[in-house]
């Protein structure tokens, strides 16, 4: 482990184990990403049309990191956003609950000693308190829901003081047109496709009633808030159908 970046067990990788917790929501998401995992990089990047590279790249700038700093992306999914950071971080670790999109994950990252995965869950993260000057997410926020404050907790506690949280989730258009294009496209178009490239549906439907169900931008900048996090703050992109927030850990 990098200098500064505190334990508080060891997380096992051989084999990977996931602490139990979550309840049949959190069981019945993990199998599903972990049954996607070997498609799920190829499904992303078509399905946002390869908007996807630039909206990671917003959220590592918006950290401010220095070339020192460590960095935890929580929910890391394949990795993507973790090897991002890792471009302009010291020390990456991205942990997920679903063991094969660490394994993946792994796969991507090779040897690059700047970046780093393991098992872990969102809502009981095995770092030390005051671990990370950032903390990063993208897509997950929705998929753990039913312990969104825990997860939240947990991310204020692992950050330094000063440090800087950067979450991407999805967004429902404020612009009618948008709106309705949009549902379309992920109602009907999604799961079509999805079927194609992965040979199932379910994920892709679970993704529409997911966003649909999810906070608005404010509603979950009241939630950093409530977590204690101040400067919280978003940016709408590509047509308000995805929503940087941000915030920062009080000194």
């Amino acid at each position: 482990m990098a200098s500064g970046v505190g334990q508080k067990t060891a997380p096992s990788s051989a084999p990977d184990r996931v602490a139990a917790g979550g309840g049949s929501f959190s069981t019945a998401v993990r199998t599903m990403f972990d049954a996607l995992a070997p498609r799920y990089d190829r499904f992303n990047h078509w399905a946002s049309l390869g908007l996807d590279y630039g909206w990671r790249r917003a959220a590592v700038r918006s950290l401010a990191l220095s070339d020192q700093a460590a960095v935890l992306d929580v929910a890391t999914g394949t990795g993507d956003l973790a090897l991002a950071a890792a471009r302009r971080a010291g020390c990456t670790i991205g942990c997920d609950f679903a063991v094969e999109m660490v394994r993946r994950a792994r796969d991507k990252a090779g040897a690059r000693p700047a970046a780093r995965f393991q098992v872990a869950r969102a809502e009981r993260l095995p770092y030390a308190s005051r671990s990370f000057a950032g903390v990063t997410s993208a897509f997950a926020m929705r998929n753990v829901k039913p312990m969104l404050a825990e997860v939240l907790a947990e991310a204020y506690r692992v950050l330094t003081p000063g440090g800087r949280i950067a979450i991407l989730e999805f967004s429902r258009p404020r612009r009618a047109p948008v709106r309705w294009a949009h549902g379309l496209y992920t109602r009907a178009v999604m799961p079509r496709v999805g079927r194609a490239l992965t040979g199932s549906s379910e994920p892709f439907d679970y993704l529409y009633r997911s966003i649909q169900e999810w906070d608005t931008p404010e509603r979950f900048a009241d939630r950093l808030r409530a977590a204690g996090f101040a400067g919280v703050g978003y940016r709408l992109m590509s047509f308000g159908t995805v929503a940087l927030h941000t915030a920062r850990k009080p000194d």
